[in-house]
């Protein structure tokens, strides 16, 4: 079963970024870090991008543009599915860079 992904997860952009996190919600924890849920990487910042840019090619990553996939369908917050750790998307880099998950924040609380 996934693991349920917190503020505390690292997820990064598969060119050895780090999205950002910031979770929408406050009042459910898991690991002591409140819950993501759907909707919180949307838009997200992306730091420390090692894609090397050039001129009219590649392009350092600096934000998450899609998210798919990767929500609970049997635990929700605020009516917002919570993020797992099987969640993928895409940043704005060229060429994209792919959401890697390397650690959900938490182990404890699983969902599906």
């Amino acid at each position: 079963m996934p693991t349920v992904l917190n503020a505390r997860a690292s997820i990064g952009c598969g060119h050895g970024g780090t999205v950002q996190l910031s979770a929408g919600q406050s009042t459910f924890t898991a690991g002591g870090a409140a819950v993501l849920v759907a909707g919180d990487l949307d838009g997200g910042p992306v730091s420390g991008c090692l894609t090397v840019p050039t001129p009219g090619g590649t392009v350092k990553c600096t934000a998450v543009v899609s998210v798919a996939g990767g929500t609970a369908a049997t635990l929700t917050v605020g009516g917002r599915p919570v993020l797992l750790d099987t969640v993928s998307g895409q940043t704005n880099g060229n060429p994209p860079g792919v959401l890697v998950v390397t650690a959900p924040g938490q182990t404890k609380l699983r969902a599906r």
